[in-house]
């Protein structure tokens, strides 16, 4: 295969000698299938740091050992008739700059011989690293260059400044069933490619003159194809320049991103119709604990005071998971919840649950409305702590007809997310288990703590004021 590749570009000299003698910023190189330099410009090599004469004949990976761990694949595939690798980024340690990785935009494109099969890789790199330190641009092309870019995936023409076509490979043509002599000689913007849409040639026109202001452009457009088909195209307009800096033409080039494209399109509905799933769970949940919290309220109605209390106590928890899938719901946001105005929302359930209260205890939130979340699986969680805490302090903090207030505070602090529920009220009694059994809601806060792998701060029995203070990881930033 290397002597098909070697026969092969016998047939190129004056092209090869062309694009590979030319003073660009751009590395180039061919190699034939045992993955041997058979061409390799002056950019490539001092990028390799050795010389042009050594890299011919040799493999890759005798050349940039310490790379080829992360580039053999990336060939391989090429080289087995995988699609064509363009304009892709890697980061790899060369010869040139020891012990210090590079990053690479590199193009893998084969090169087919007549019948089809894939005779060696023509390989385009840049060193991002060094990228802006070069300020010279790609000499004139002679035309016989394209005996090498007709082989080549890739879309690749010549430009006048101007903006007239006089060069274009055949894969372009190919692909938009046209001749070379329906396009050569047009302005660009006119061309089959272009001409189905007054916004896309304005757009070309402007892309031309910033291109020949010395700006490089790059987008994805869509063009007309065969039988008045489209295709997306990742588009490319880089001025050449000549020794004394003046742009002498125009060179764009585009690699057909279609079907990427649609895949990106399929996994954006595929997620919209994952949102929309999980809209609906959320509110039936919610719907269903809303029902849960109303049966229980109409059973408390009938039951005894002190069913009652118990009853209203499992409501304001139902109630509390209730709120989490609504907001959740509301929010589209599937992943976290901003603390402050979820604790508002849980404040305001409260109130409704405890009208009595309202004329002689003040319940306030202190919280920020944006930059304090927590994530889902905290969420239940953290509103049943709340709620057990805010329904202890009104129930025994201010019995008779004692005033006071009770406060709820959330911010970060020292890396975690601190959550205080505090009052004025009596105290805790003396004899307060906080460790037992004999309360279902110092039980339950506590053991929800130890799910969240949170630190909770309990009170001193008998001191005003009271102060919960429940400490949790901040969740981890996406």
């Amino acid at each position: 295969m290397a002597d098909s590749l070697d026969a092969t570009a016998a047939l190129w000299p004056a092209a090869i000698r062309t694009i590979f003698a030319a003073d660009s910023p751009v590395g180039k190189a061919i190699l034939d299938r045992e993955l041997r330099y058979v061409c390799i410009n002056q950019a490539l090599a001092d990028f390799n740091g050795l010389s042009i004469e050594a890299h011919l004949g040799r493999k890759v990976h005798e050349v940039l050992p310490e790379a080829m761990v992360t580039l053999q694949p990336l060939l391989q595939q090429v080289l087995d008739g995988g699609p064509p690798l363009g304009q892709f980024r890697v980061t790899v340690e060369t010869p040139g700059i020891p012990d210090e990785p590079s990053e690479w935009e590199a193009a893998y494109l084969p090169i087919a011989m007549p019948g089809g099969e894939v005779a060696g890789i023509y390989v385009q790199a840049v060193n991002l690293t060094a990228k802006l330190r070069a300020d010279r641009a790609l000499r004139d092309s002679e035309q016989q260059v394209r005996r090498v870019l007709n082989s080549l995936f890739a879309f690749v023409g010549v430009m006048t400044p101007d903006g007239t076509l006089i060069e274009a490979n055949r894969a372009p043509l190919e692909a938009a069933g046209i001749e070379a002599s329906d396009v050569l000689g047009k302005p660009v913007w006119d061309t089959y490619w272009w001409s189905y849409s007054a916004q896309v040639q304005d757009w070309l026109r402007r892309a031309c003159e910033r291109a020949n202001a010395g700006e490089v452009v790059r987008e994805d457009v869509t063009v007309r194809m065969a039988g008045d088909t489209r295709m997306v195209l990742d588009f490319m307009l880089v001025p050449m320049r000549d020794d004394d800096g003046r742009i002498t033409h125009l060179i764009p080039s585009a690699i057909d991103i279609s079907d990427r494209i649609a895949a990106q399109r399929r996994i954006e509905s595929a997620l919209r119709e994952r949102t929309v799933l999980l809209q609906e769970v959320h509110h039936r949940v919610k719907n269903n604990l809303q029902i849960i919290a109303s049966l229980l309220r109409l059973q408390a109605r009938s039951a005894a005071p002190a069913a009652a209390l118990v009853l209203q106590d499992s409501q304001n928890r139902v109630m509390a998971m209730s709120l989490t899938h609504q907001l959740l719901y509301e929010r589209n946001d599937f992943s976290a919840l901003e603390l402050g105005p979820y604790l508002r929302r849980l404040v305001s359930s409260l109130r409704d649950s405890h009208g009595d209260l309202q004329r002689r205890v003040t319940l306030r939130v202190e919280a920020p409305d944006a930059g304090l979340s927590i994530d889902l699986q905290q969420a239940v969680p953290v509103a049943l702590i709340v709620n057990e805490l805010l329904t202890n302090a009104l129930k025994h903090g201010f019995p008779g007809e004692r005033r006071g207030e009770v406060r709820l505070e959330a911010a970060l602090a020292e890396g975690r997310i601190a959550v205080t529920v505090s009052d004025n009220g009596i105290g805790l009694a003396h004899d307060a288990d906080f460790h037992g059994a004999s309360s279902l809601g110092f039980s339950l806060v506590r053991l929800l703590a130890e799910q969240l792998h949170a630190e909770l701060r309990w009170p001193r029995a008998g001191v005003s004021p009271t102060a919960f203070t429940l400490r949790l990881p901040a969740p981890t930033s996406p």
